[in-house]
């Protein structure tokens, strides 16, 4: 018995180390890192690789985790928001939290509970961003939120605070089209939500460049949920005002700008965001999009404070064993 029990160990352990990545590099010298994850977990055989995501990020030198939206897929349950609340908070780094559509915007879906997605985000606001002052986590950090300002006061979830020379920032904007996403039980509320909502995230990061060239900062980093089409093709009704006014901005700051995203469910760092109607890439622009159901993983971003640069960023991909 003392012999199997030994084996089912040493399997055990051999699994674990075999879905795991290496060990995160050190940081170097002037540098500073953050996590980003998103898009998960959706089902119940995720669950395991999502532990494995918050182990690997409790050993990793991070400044920060940010999740990035769609904490789950269904339902939208207050039992389902207290679950994901308490995994968030067994991240011993501070742990910023921006929305995404499955957690409010699409829980009018049968499969999601049938709910009305205004109360839903309602009810989110209130049991994620119950102190708007700080973020997540085991070791929460003060953050500055938009709520602060009574003309955005119901703006708990954007937030802003600064590290090594960069301004960072969230901005709530989701998928689903920003919310635009017909359903049966849609009405004018849901419609005004929307702009009420793209117009703060505008403001908010308007803000943010202003407060970067007073201060000569050496750059901004914007979090969010929505892949919004950066492209050359134009971006959809819920995010084309938002996405060329930050074009507007990023065009005239001198610093680096970094976006990091999920929805799209799809790892990549690129330079998508162009010039007008011309094909030249708006060279202080880099996007990061995280990885999503069924691939569960974190991106730990690494940036030189002394610089102002992006140094790198680092997939890491929580492997399956078998089904999970």
């Amino acid at each position: 018995m003392r012999a199997t029990r030994t084996l089912v160990a040493a399997v055990a352990a051999l699994m674990v180390s075999c879905t795991m990545p290496q060990e995160p590099a050190p940081l170097p010298p002037g540098c500073f890192a953050f996590g980003v994850f998103g898009d998960g977990p959706y089902r119940i055989w995720e669950g395991g690789r999502f532990r494995r995501v918050v182990k690997d990020v409790n050993r990793a030198d991070v400044t920060w985790f940010v999740h990035v939206g769609d904490i789950f897929w269904y339902p939208c349950s207050d039992e389902h928001y207290a679950d994901q609340l308490a995994a968030m908070n067994a991240i011993r780094h501070p742990v910023v939290y921006t929305p995404g559509d499955n957690e409010w915007a699409d829980c009018h879906e049968g499969i999601a509970g049938g709910y009305a997605p205004l109360e839903r985000l309602e009810r989110l606001r209130r049991t994620f961003y119950a102190d708007p002052a700080q973020s997540l986590g085991a070791a929460p950090m003060r953050v500055e939120s938009q709520s602060a300002d009574p003309a955005f006061a119901e703006f708990v979830e954007n937030a802003r605070w600064t590290r090594g020379g960069f301004m960072c920032v969230t901005v709530h904007l989701v998928g689903s089209d920003n919310g635009l996403d017909d359903f049966p039980a849609r009405t004018a509320a849901d419609d005004s939500a929307v702009v009420r909502r793209a117009s703060a995230a505008t403001a908010w990061i308007e803000e943010a460049f202003a407060i970067a060239r007073a201060d000569s900062l050496h750059g901004v980093i914007i979090a969010m949920h929505a892949e919004p089409g950066f492209g050359r093709f134009g971006s959809p009704p819920g995010f084309g005002g938002f996405v060329l006014r930050l074009r507007e901005m990023v065009e005239s700051f001198d610093g680096q700008v970094l976006v990091v995203h999920g929805d799209a469910h799809e790892y990549r760092v690129d330079h998508p965001l162009r010039r007008g109607d011309r094909e030249v890439p708006v060279e202080n622009f880099t996007r990061i999009g995280t990885f999503g159901s069924p691939d569960i993983g974190w991106v730990r971003v690494v940036v030189d404070s002394v610089n102002g640069e992006i140094v790198s960023a680092e997939p890491r991909l929580i492997s399956r064993w078998w089904l999970w």
